[in-house]
């Protein structure tokens, strides 16, 4: 298999939706083109780095599960920090050229991503994450789940598999959802049992999520960056993180 990279999954959901979208930096993910998929779910795990994966990984059954009939990848992260790559993530982009840094430039961008493409061409999408990102995406698509900054670590990653299950209900064929717990337990200050206990909570959401997926529907599980400060914080590159694609 050839260098993963963040902006490769934009294209690969683009491609197995039959979303249009000219320009991006990626490519699709040619393993998984045959899985004969119709729906994507995209959950987006704040410092899931690669790394920390693999030290967690025995804890994280369901994501190993999804792995074990798909594939576990090392992907390049496009950025260190988490606006600009969400971003990439999900345009597709490199950050030179969205040009996105912090949430209030995803505010005043101009630039649509997948989850509006694919709105605009007709597709119900769904887009769960912590507030002032969620906002970006109101009037734009079909379901919108806003998330408080304010919960803590665990809290706030069972709203947002709430919320996720919600808009399931609605049967979207792109649904996005981002988890912010392990990151949260890191800047709060908690070592490694924190960090474990925040990754088996993003497993368990992963795992009721795929319970209420429909059948056809691709899975992946993709970090933002590696964690920042503690015993895994990377001093140089390279700079990766996990991603885990599957299929329902």
């Amino acid at each position: 298999m050839r260098q993963i990279n963040q902006v490769d999954l934009a294209p690969t959901v683009a491609k197995i939706l039959g979303v249009k979208i000219p320009g991006m930096d990626g490519a699709p993910i040619e393993e998984v083109e045959s899985w004969g998929c119709s729906k994507a779910i995209v959950l987006i795990v704040d410092s899931l780095g690669y790394d920390l994966y693999k030290f967690f990984q025995a804890d994280l059954k369901n994501m190993a599960s999804l792995a074990s009939g798909g594939l576990l990848v090392r992907a390049k992260a496009a950025a260190i920090h988490t606006s600009p790559a969400i971003a990439s993530i999900l345009s597709g982009l490199l950050p030179e050229h969205h040009g996105i840094h912090n949430t209030e430039g995803a505010k005043a961008s101009t630039l649509s991503s997948i989850p509006e493409i694919a709105s605009f061409q007709g597709f119900k999408t769904a887009v769960i994450m912590e507030k002032g990102g969620a906002e970006v995406y109101e009037g734009l698509i079909d379901f919108v789940g806003k998330v408080s900054r304010d919960l803590d670590p665990r809290e706030f990653d069972r709203e947002t598999c709430r919320k996720s299950l919600e808009a399931l209900a609605g049967r979207p064929e792109l649904m996005i959802s981002y988890f912010i717990g392990i990151d949260k337990a890191v800047h709060l200050g908690g070592g490694l049992e924190e960090m474990r206990s925040a990754a088996v909570c993003v497993d368990l959401c992963l795992g009721r999520i795929y319970a209420a997926a429909e059948v056809g529907t691709f899975f992946s599980v993709i970090g933002d960056h590696p964690v920042h400060a503690g015993s895994f914080k990377r001093q140089g590159g390279p700079c990766c993180v996990a991603l885990v694609l599957g299929r329902k």
